[in-house]
């Protein structure tokens, strides 16, 4: 099958071009007009989008141990432009975090056609307490290697990304466990300081927890985590790109210093995404959603975002005055690099998976194709 567009995103620029899909790949693509079976007129055709950092939708949280989340979760995510993410549980119980394990593991077993997902993000429960969030501070753990492994087991080895305060990690155990085992560590909800976590990059920490959120604020005599994230240059750096958990004037410094292969954009998307904005009770907080998306504790504290991410990228562009290329790229080369995924998803490009994104003028999804398949 052939689809075209005038603008099929090819080597970090919009341009006329043919994509030929042949089963799960992309065949060739083939620069200028030409005939195709279907031609998505001036609408883009991107790469599928990869949200490594994301938490819940339409009222369930990958925390809660409950299937049925993940089964709406999965085909939902092609409706948004993504072929691929991780679900990411946050700072509960011990039996809460494994009772989730299993039901992600027992979904992923079921084969439900969406959305790839690739593993699961451990975000909590080693976190710590001085920028915990909106997490109950007496759930957060000391980081424990044999903790971590019942987690993994219980997952069936599904787990591929890890939060963690590297401060709280008792001779960086934890950290160094999971890089021996080849699960990217993620440094955030954290108080270290720029020389420990520069240690702990070069011990192969490889990325950072949404960028000046729920971390030791930047000073210029203690640069902290933000510092290091800014200037570690093979550090990889989340940010939330609402406009709200960070400034648009901070999205651009981010951006500007990790450049277009570093950035990554994510949705840190909750539980109420997909619900109307209203005032929520669920098991670990009481949250209210504003007509701006983002939702906020009684005391007015952020409490997660509901934000997509087409919009999440459109916002990086328009809101932080980013090159097209940064912000294109953090939505998908980038965390498909992270993800070790690089080779095959990511990129508008013969030998690549069929993961494709089309998206109008106002970044709403036209269609999506997983491995190939169209989805919407």
């Amino acid at each position: 099958m052939k689809i075209k567009s005038s603008k099929v995103w090819v080597d970090e620029a919009f341009v006329p071009a043919v994509v030929e899909l042949e089963g799960q790949k992309i065949l060739s693509v083939t620069l200028g007009d030409g005939e195709a079976d279907v031609d998505y007129g001036s609408s883009m055709i991107m790469p599928g989008m990869i949200d490594v950092h994301t938490h819940g939708y339409g009222g369930g949280d990958a925390s809660d141990g409950n299937p049925d989340t993940i089964r709406a979760w999965i085909p939902y995510y092609p409706h948004e432009g993504v072929t691929t993410f991780l679900p990411g549980t946050v700072t509960r119980s011990e039996a809460r975090i494994m009772q989730a394990m299993k039901a992600i593991a027992e979904v992923d077993e079921e084969g439900i056609e969406g959305a790839y997902m690739y593993g699961i993000f451990l975000q909590g429960p080693y976190t710590s307490h001085d920028y915990k969030g909106a997490y109950d501070p007496y759930l957060i753990q000391k980081p424990s290697v044999e903790q971590f492994k019942m987690f993994q087991e219980a997952s069936g080895n599904r787990i591929k990304m890890i939060g963690l305060a590297v401060e709280q990690d008792e001779g960086h155990a934890v950290l160094k466990h999971c890089v021996e085992n080849n699960i990217i560590v993620s440094m955030g909800h954290s108080g270290v300081l720029y020389d420990e976590a520069y240690q702990a990059y070069t011990e192969g920490a490889k990325t950072i927890t949404h960028c000046f959120n729920n971390m030791i604020p930047l000073h210029h005599r203690e640069p902290g985590l933000p510092g290091a994230a800014l200037s570690i240059k093979g550090l990889y750096a989340e940010v939330i790109a609402d406009g709200i958990h960070i400034h648009p004037a901070v999205m651009n410094i981010i951006g500007t210093m990790k450049g277009k292969d570093r950035l990554i954009v994510i949705t840190d998307s909750s539980r109420y995404k997909g619900l109307p904005p209203g005032y929520y009770e669920s098991v670990d907080r009481k949250v209210t959603i504003g007509e701006d998306g983002v939702g906020r504790l009684a005391s007015g504290k952020l409490a997660g975002s509901c934000i997509t991410m087409p919009q999440s990228i459109r916002n990086l562009i328009e809101l932080a005055d980013l090159p097209e290329a940064t912000a294109i790229n953090a939505g998908t080369i980038n965390p498909a690099r992270l993800l070790g995924l690089g080779d095959r998803k990511g990129l508008i490009k013969a030998g690549y998976d069929a993961d494709i994104a089309v998206l109008d003028d106002d970044w709403k999804s036209v269609q999506t194709y997983v491995m190939g398949k169209a989805m919407l």
